[in-house]
């Protein structure tokens, strides 16, 4: 049994009445606050905790999706939030993993449990800067992601394919962690934040209230092989969701990626089985917090992409329910030599 997991963020979801039965402690990696994942993470942990004998999951809101997967693949946190870019970058042993000698065989202990939707790359700037199109970057302060994470890497890339700029060469790369970048940017210390989310974003609504921003477009046409990395989706942003104050009168383009929740190989499949079905059979609860979870969130994309492979007592479930378990995304598959050489240079 996991004991005393310590919390590095302090965010501890409880079981409530049954606090004082004995439990099992797990710990979740998740970004920040006003993320995506961080409401996925905490809707998932909320409904696991209140219907799992038993288990109880802390969210760690601190580093980066890239320290987590490391960290769960080192037995040192159970869940991370997987995505093909993390495990290709893991396994081929590049970017934040350059120093590993054994990207392999840490994927090798990692498993999914299902997928979502991150959401799209939201660039964001303030109405006034002088900033209307991504070709306008140059000399700017922009943040793309934190150092060492895999948002950092594709926000570069999308930058570079669209306008030829390199980041810390034609344009300033802001480092800072998500957190730290969304309070920055509030306080309008840099000139554009880059980060994904479904729309809409709680940190930009916070911002936009008073404050006229500007959403930025990424021009799909200009991203060649990047579109054909696994998980790679093309995506609109309804600038009306966030009210008068954001400029945008049409709707705005942009990438998104699929990632979601994983989990630690070790962990034990009877856990794993009673944490997803109580998760999916109780998931309206989580569509409740959000009024993009229900596109993000659901059993029809729960299995489109399966980094690092099910666990086996996810797939227990997902047969239980009749879906079909589709192959595991694989990195010495071929899927395109182009977008490989894309991904892996920068």
């Amino acid at each position: 049994m996991k004991t005393g997991v310590a919390l590095v963020a302090g965010l501890t979801f409880a079981l409530g009445a049954g606090a004082a039965q004995a439990k099992d402690f797990y710990k979740m990696g998740s970004l920040a606050p006003g993320m995506s994942p961080f409401t996925i993470n905490t809707a998932f942990a909320t409904i696991v905790n209140k219907y799992v004998k038993g288990v109880e999951i802390q969210v760690s809101a601190t580093g980066t999706g890239m320290r987590h997967q490391l960290l769960t693949a080192r037995g040192k946190m159970d869940f991370f939030m997987p995505g093909p870019v993390g495990q290709w970058l893991m396994e081929k042993q590049i970017g934040p993993f350059r120093k590993l000698k054994n990207g392999k065989e840490l994927s090798s202990k990692l498993r999914h449990i299902f997928t979502y939707e991150i959401g799209p790359y939201h660039y964001v700037t303030y109405a006034d800067s002088g900033i209307e199109k991504m070709e306008q970057l140059k000399g700017r302060k922009v943040f793309i992601g934190p150092p060492g994470g895999a948002a950092t890497r594709n926000v570069a890339l999308m930058i570079k394919s669209q306008t030829g700029m390199v980041a810390g060469k034609d344009f300033t790369k802001v480092n800072m962690g998500w957190s730290a970048a969304i309070q920055a940017f509030q306080d309008r210390k840099f000139d554009v934040l880059v980060f994904p989310a479904n729309a809409p974003s709680p940190a930009i609504q916070q911002i936009v209230l008073s404050n006229k921003l500007r959403l930025l477009s990424v021009d799909v046409s200009k991203q060649g092989p990047l579109l054909k990395v696994p998980g790679r989706t093309i995506r609109t942003i309804d600038p009306t969701l966030y009210g008068e104050n954001m400029v945008n009168t049409e709707p705005v383009t942009t990438l998104g990626a699929l990632v979601g929740v994983g989990v630690r190989a070790s962990m034990p499949e009877d856990v794993v089985y009673r944490i997803t079905r109580a998760f999916w059979k109780n998931v309206k609860e989580a569509h409740a917090t959000a009024i993009w979870m229900k596109h993000a969130v659901n059993l029809d994309n729960a299995l489109v992409v399966v980094p690092h492979g099910l666990h086996p007592g996810a797939a227990r479930y997902y047969r239980e329910k009749g879906l079909k378990i589709p192959p595991t995304y694989r990195t010495d598959q071929a899927w395109d030599a182009q977008a490989a050489s894309a991904l892996t240079k920068r």
